[in-house]
């Protein structure tokens, strides 16, 4: 019975310990991925909107539709943006979509269409330019000016420069009151447009569809967040909306992201209608009026604002190949026609009542080891540690297979007849335990805490993605969701594990006094430097988190 205990005892002591250095590894993570901040505690919004009537129609000056009066005629033209060198290079321009009425006995007022983040193609607004034009308005759509506009680079200031050579072509059209030309701007071109008009005082209206008014940044984490909350991600995840948009950057990487609208808003005194969709997440549907309406020096006499019932992002219900609401169209082409007409019939707020639980506000920075290049940097150098570990580690190892091969060949011919291959004893200094340097079975821990490591990453990756997709869809799915976040957790156990074991194997090595099993040993080390790197940047981005 001694006997028992004292075998189950030496069984269960290496156990123990190695279960108490995975609950270390895996708290010691877990506190780096929670305390390395910043933490996501948006506020909460406490105004709101009683719109006036649930009736989104706009009377204009007579109170009717408009829609559907003019048959109409389109065509595309090219426009010069940007005029070539001498030697005719250089020049940039771009396509046109005009859309006309037929049979107009006086000058029409025209819109011109400014693009939002996810169109670039004249013919964009091909529904709304027919509907339009059928109620007798000039529609002007061009096609976004590509070259200078990117994911990571892109000017405001300079989009509204290139969007005014549309606006004098349309001023310029025969049959287009030149004195009733305005804009119409659609999410990232509610931004551009009021710019436009700030340079441009002779833009007759503005109507900012979908418009977010703060700061790209304050948009970017809001809209992050309501998807997230939407799809039903742990709490935990949401601390990594302000570690990826609170990021700054060089000066010319992602240097619009705190554009500040409201300067030009406080210069446009032109009518201005917004419209927004209730069930757009993405938008602070009502901060963003309340911002404008402290902004513009007209107040509530300047603003016409409509909200339209289960329309998302594009005034549109369902998807954004659905056709657009026909009461925006008509509410639109209304307030074209005559906006201070419009404005006097009011009323002023109208349609559905809006919900934003949170505010859209600064995003707080990452701290300085995770700040823009740091965010790259880290993960970069523990990969290049993890490689120049491995080619130590190979290295070594062959380094001492040669040695072996070159000392039996040396134990061999100085023995002769007396002492051969054959002969076990002779070579138990060779081969036996002794040999200084990595054993198989430590390689083996190296490799295998190696893939858990990368299973990490890689389904760290696959769940911000598959997330990604779910919200951009608005669509849920518990499986995806949380088996996949419990899947990530599980890993990260194994992956610390696997690391504790790794570790304890390398601390139990001796290098020896050659070169090559110094070199073996600070491999193995460097092995495990590059992965715990890995696991860190992990930890900041979700893993090690607790499943609630």
């Amino acid at each position: 019975m001694a006997l028992r205990r004292a075998l189950v005892a030496r069984v269960r002591t290496p156990r123990m310990r190695t279960a108490w250095a995975v609950l270390a590894a895996v708290l010691a993570l877990a506190l780096v991925g929670a305390a390395a901040g910043p933490r996501w505690n948006p506020e909460p919004l406490s105004a709101s909107v009683s719109p006036a009537s649930s009736s989104v129609a706009v009377l204009g000056s007579t109170g009717s539709s408009e829609i559907g009066r003019y048959e109409t005629t389109s065509r595309l033209v090219q426009l010069e943006l940007v005029a070539p060198d001498a030697d005719g290079e250089g020049g940039v321009s771009t396509e046109v979509l005009i859309v006309e009425p037929i049979g107009l006995e006086e000058p029409a007022p025209a819109v011109v269409f400014l693009h939002g983040a996810g169109t670039g193609l004249a013919e964009a607004f091909s529904e709304h330019a027919q509907a339009l034009a059928s109620a007798g308005i000039v529609a002007v759509s061009p096609s976004k000016r590509l070259d200078t506009y990117s994911t990571f680079q892109r000017d405001y200031v300079a989009m509204a420069d290139d969007y005014a050579v549309t606006l004098d072509l349309a001023r310029s059209l025969p049959g287009v009151d030149p004195a009733r030309v305005g804009l119409y701007a659609e999410s990232e071109g509610a931004w551009v447009a009021p710019v436009l008009a700030a340079d441009n005082p002779d833009v007759a209206f503005l109507a900012l569809v979908s418009a977010p008014v703060v700061t790209p940044r304050q948009q970017g984490a809001f809209a992050v967040d309501a998807y997230l909350r939407a799809v039903g991600v742990p709490q935990t995840f949401l601390r990594a909306i302000p570690r990826a948009t609170g990021a700054h950057w060089p000066a010319d990487f992602l240097n619009y992201a705190d554009f500040d609208v409201r300067p030009y808003l406080a210069e446009t005194d032109v009518p201005i209608f917004m419209a927004y969709g209730t069930d757009d997440l993405s938008m602070p549907t009502v901060q963003g009026p309340q911002i404008v309406l402290g902004s513009i020096p007209g107040g509530q006499e300047q603003l016409m604002l409509r909200y339209y019932e289960g329309a998302n992002h594009g005034i549109r219900i369902g998807s954004a190949t659905d056709p657009v609401l026909p009461g925006f169209l008509d509410g639109l082409a209304s307030w074209v026609l005559d906006p201070l007409a419009a404005e006097i019939e009011g009323p002023a707020v109208a349609g559905a009542t809006p919900q934003q639980v949170h505010l859209a506000s600064a995003v707080p920075p990452p701290r300085w080891y995770a700040d823009g290049e740091m965010m790259l940097r880290v993960p970069l150098i523990s990969l290049a540690v993890l490689v120049v570990g491995y080619l130590a580690l190979a290295g070594g190892i062959a380094a001492l297979a040669l040695a072996r091969r070159r000392e039996r060949s040396a134990v061999v011919v100085g023995l002769g007849e007396s002492a051969t291959s054959d002969d076990p004893a002779s070579l138990v200094a060779i081969d036996g335990d002794d040999v200084p340097g990595p054993r198989p079975h430590l390689v083996r821990g190296l490799l295998a805490f190696t893939a858990a490591t990368a299973a990490v990453v890689l389904v760290l990756a696959a769940y911000i993605v598959a997330v990604a997709v779910l919200a951009l869809n608005y669509s849920t799915n518990g499986i995806v969701v949380w088996g996949g976040w419990v899947l990530l957790q599980g890993l990260a156990v194994l992956a610390a594990w696997l690391g504790v074991r790794a570790v304890r194997r390398l601390v139990g090595v001796r290098p020896g006094r050659d070169v090559a099993g110094i070199v073996r040993l600070a491999g193995g080390w460097l092995v495990v430097a590059g992965l715990l790197g890995l696991l860190t940047t992990s930890a900041y981005w979700g893993a090690f988190s607790p499943v609630s």
